[in-house]
């Protein structure tokens, strides 16, 4: 079964990481949680299968996939790097045919999954120091 992973760096705790991971809605342009229906008009809908706080994981597929793919189950990982500092790692493994393989890690993994990390450790980053600041004021 194909898997695509990326991960990034982002300097904040890995527990306020994990608070704004499980809301799509605030970091990723394009999803949306599903919980009795779309809570936003979105491009794609996802589906929670699993989230465990202490872990730090959340589960997911997609019901209507945007791409040439079945079976569909990622995974989000927060991870604690130290120092006030996390690392996030997306993965999602999925069933495809062989010769659209590397269109869907360009794809999948560049242009939503990199794209989308990128934007949370942004916004993880940018609330955290506003945190500090505020406090240190």
């Amino acid at each position: 079964m194909p898997r695509i992973t990326r991960r990034t760096f982002v300097a904040a705790p890995a527990p306020h990481v994990w608070q704004l991971a499980g809301n799509f809605a605030e970091w990723h342009p394009t999803l949306r949680i599903y919980a009795n229906g779309p809570e936003a008009p979105a491009d794609v809908v996802v589906t929670i299968v699993s989230r465990d706080d202490e872990a730090m994981t959340l589960s997911y597929h997609i019901p209507d996939p945007p791409f040439p793919i079945a079976n569909h189950r990622a995974t989000i990982l927060v991870e604690d790097a130290g120092h006030s500092c996390s690392y996030v790692t997306w993965e999602a493994d999925f069933t495809a045919e062989p010769e659209v393989l590397q269109e869907l890690e360009d794809s999948i993994g560049d242009d939503v999954f990199a794209k989308a990390l990128d934007n949370l450790a942004t916004y993880a980053q940018d609330e955290y120091g506003n945190q500090q600041v505020t406090r240190a004021s």
